[in-house]
């Protein structure tokens, strides 16, 4: 996807109910967040517009379109378009919802009956490289709202230099929030191998799910590290976790 201005901020909201795209669309440019707003129906128009030599800064994404159905849109827009920072904004609250699609590397999750100033709020944070998590879903995920004390984190950053230069690349992408079937694909190995070094990942930094490793990584210090291993073409937005609202 290439763009002939890359200074311009442009969002795409991927939505089938026009109100609520355009208040959305209204409220993005009434905060002067983005330069550009764009609006879709459905996540095929949205991949065409994509495919069509469309750079976009972040993309917003309803779970429950005309062509699409749950966390599926955000598989084949992860898979297609790894690079591309995604927001869910959607109605289901649901702890496990959520907690999917965090697992398929979206960047944040927005609730459309959070007032403006959270969805202004999660929206910088996410542009400013963070991971936005409605704090409902954070104890149901396994998350701690205080970060580990410092007894704890040098523990575990000691136990984090045995990770072999693979399973630090492994890592490095998962901050940047690629499935697994993209790291495979980035790093030439299985995706079988991949799950492999993310047990491992969890068990060093003694983390529960893809969610909380980032959070870990962010409280030991190891954001930079990981994600330095990488190609630099890879390391343009890496995620920074959970903040808080």
């Amino acid at each position: 996807m290439n763009n002939t201005n890359h200074s311009l901020r442009r969002a795409l909201i991927i939505d089938d109910h026009p109100m609520i795209a355009d208040a959305l669309a209204l409220a993005l440019s009434g905060a002067r967040i983005f330069d550009e707003i764009e609006t879709i129906r459905s996540l095929g128009a949205a991949r065409a517009r994509l495919d069509n030599a469309q750079t976009y800064t972040l993309v917003l994404l309803d779970l429950h379109l005309s062509d699409t159905q749950g966390v599926d849109g955000v598989r084949i827009l992860r898979e297609h378009y790894p690079d591309l920072p995604l927001i869910i904004f959607s109605a289901d609250d649901g702890v496990e919802t959520i907690k999917l699609a965090f697992e398929c590397g979206v960047r944040g999750y927005i609730t459309k009956d959070s007032a403006r100033d959270v969805v202004i709020n999660a929206i910088n944070l996410v542009l400013a490289g963070d991971n936005y998590i409605p704090r409902h879903a954070a104890p149901a995920l396994g998350l701690e709202i205080a970060t580990a004390v410092r007894g704890e984190e040098s523990n575990h950053a000691a136990a984090v230099i045995n990770l072999s230069p693979r399973q630090m690349e492994v890592l490095g992408y998962l901050l940047l929030g690629m499935p697994n079937k993209v790291i495979a694909a980035r790093l030439g190995m299985a995706e079988g191998t991949v799950k492999t070094h993310l047990n491992t990942v969890y068990r060093v930094l003694g983390a529960r799910n893809r969610v909380h490793a980032i959070l870990r990584a962010r409280d030991l210090g190891l954001m930079e590290q990981a994600v330095q291993r990488l190609p630099q073409k890879s390391t343009d937005s890496p995620l920074r976790a959970w903040e808080r609202q």
